[in-house]
Order: structure tokens, then C-alpha cells, then sequence
């Protein structure tokens, strides 16, 4: 349900560990990506790790999902987004560990950047927009795929095709996803703002250097991913000193679908590794 959450009415679910089962210390807070919200977190993650003893949260940024700010939505930049993560954190009783997938790993590292690691447990990258932004991914995309690269910029731009389903599928998932399973995802996705996308393909930029080893830190990326392909996710992981995990045989959205106990499976090995758990 939507939950008062800084200047704006964010959207907040959370899942807590069962009656009688300790909590472990340390809470999770996902963080989506661009064009979707919160729910994409509550189809495995969030009842799975809360029936692991974790105590879980995920929100929608302004404009996405069920939070206020929708009519706005090319009005908000990335330090708007680092501002609801803010409030959100403001309200959690412990500096949680950050899961942020694609551009909610790199909301994830600016506000690292910016509240230090006395705010944030820890840092789990899945897929993440690297720490230069998107310039160079989006180049690689144009240059290698340029229908995708044209077919997203479409619907970007507020022109959808009825090519979508298809796109959708190639940018999030991998081609032999079944056509129903990626339907249900489409519909639940919205629009992302164009003031966003532009910052990270511009001007937006975390200095890896100035939070490369301040928390345990997780870099995850997919074999098949068209959007952050593998050498990508293999540089953020160099400039943040931390070795990148490239999980095979799935795609972008690498927290939905029938793989997603792939990826929840090497984040939860991550967080016993690190002492968490």
C-alpha cells in the first residue's frame, strides 16, 4: 500500500520473518530499475528471503508503481530517486544492505557516495547501470542492435509499437520466455522519465573510486542480458574492487521469471559469505 515516504507518497512493501523465527540483524532493501516499481520484487524475493529470517522492503521511486508523482514523471532526475531512497532509509531502524537492480544498483552506489557506509550495511549490484552511466551500454546497443536500441527509444519517447511484447522479452528476459509469462510483466510496467534516462546517459556519474571497499559489496550480471551485457557488469565490478558474477543462461530482468531463484540463490550464498546471515 502506498506509504507517506519523504515529499512525496512512496509506495512501500515489506515481508517480515515468520512468528518465532529470529530476524537476522541486518534488514534488505530492493531497489527497482527503470520502468517498473516495487511489485517487481514481491513476485519471489520478498516472501522468499523474509521466510529465510530476513527483514524485507522495497519501494517505488516517484512516478513508478503505486507512488505519487506519476503525471510528473519527466520531471524527476536521479538525485530525486537518491532523495525517496533517502527517506526511505531515514525510516528503518538499521542501515540495511542495498539491492538494486539496473538503474536502482546505480541509485544504490550514489547514495553510498553521498551518506557513507555508516547509512548502508552493505551493497548488492544485480545488473547494474555501471558507475559512468549508460553511454556506453546504450552504444553497444546501437551499434550491435539497433532495432532494440529503436524499439525502446520508441516507447520511450511515449510512441509504443506492437512490437513491445517481442521487445520486451529480448531487453528483459530471453527469447524463449513464454509469451504469457512476459505479457504479465508488460502490463505492469510504466513509464520511465526522460530527464532520467538522459542524466545517465549523460552527465550522471558515481565516483567508484570514493566507494570502492567502504561495505561488502555484490556485482551479479547475465549471460544474456541486451540492455547491461557482461562486460559491462565486469568493469563495475574492477572499479569497485569487487569480482563480478556473470549468471548463465538468463537476462536482464534476472529477479523475475522462472530463473529468479538463480539469482535470489547466489545473493543469499553472498549475504552468509559476508556474515550477515
Amino acid at each position: 500500500m502506498p506509504d507517506a515516504g519523504g515529499e512525496i507518497g512512496l509506495e512501500v512493501l515489506r515481508a517480515r520473518s515468520p512468528e518465532g523465527m529470529p530476524a537476522h540483524e541486518t534488514p534488505l532493501l530492493f531497489l527497482h530499475g527503470a520502468f517498473a516499481g516495487a511489485w517487481c520484487w514481491s513476485e519471489s524475493f520478498l516472501p522468499g528471503f523474509a521466510t529465510q529470517g530476513w527483514d524485507c522492503t522495497a519501494f517505488s521511486f516517484r512516478g513508478h508503481g503505486e507512488s505519487g508523482g506519476r503525471s510528473t514523471l519527466d520531471e524527476f532526475g536521479i538525485a530525486d530517486y537518491v532523495r525517496d531512497l533517502s527517506s526511505v532509509i531515514a525510516d528503518m531502524d538499521r542501515p540495511p544492505i542495498l539491492v538494486g537492480h539496473s538503474m536502482g544498483g546505480f541509485v544504490a552506489m550514489r547514495y553510498l557516495q553521498e551518506a557513507g557506509p555508516a547509512r548502508v550495511a552493505g551493497l548488492a549490484l544485480l545488473a547494474s547501470v555501471p558507475p559512468g552511466g549508460l553511454w556506453g551500454a546504450s552504444l553497444s546497443m546501437m551499434t550491435f542492435q539497433p532495432n532494440l536500441f529503436y524499439e525502446i527509444s520508441q516507447i520511450q519517447g511515449g510512441h509504443p509499437s506492437a512490437t513491445n511484447l517481442r521487445t520486451l522479452k529480448t531487453a528483459l528476459f530471453t527469447p524463449d520466455t513464454p509469451d504469457g509469462a512476459a505479457a504479465i510483466y508488460y502490463a505492469r510496467m510504466n513509464g520511465e522519465s526522460r530527464r532520467a534516462v538522459l542524466e545517465l546517459n549523460s552527465t550522471a556519474r558515481i565516483d567508484a573510486a570514493a566507494i570502492a571497499g567502504l561495505v561488502p559489496t555484490l556485482v551479479l550480471g547475465a549471460e544474456k542480458d541486451a540492455l547491461i551485457p557482461p562486460a559491462y557488469v565486469r568493469a563495475t565490478g574492477r572499479a569497485l574492487g569487487s569480482r563480478a558474477d556473470i549468471l548463465p543462461g538468463i537476462g536482464h530482468g534476472m529477479m523475475l521469471g522462472r530463473d529468479a531463484h538463480v539469482t535470489a540463490g547466489r545473493l543469499a550464498r553472498w549475504l552468509a559469505e559476508c556474515g550477515f546471515a
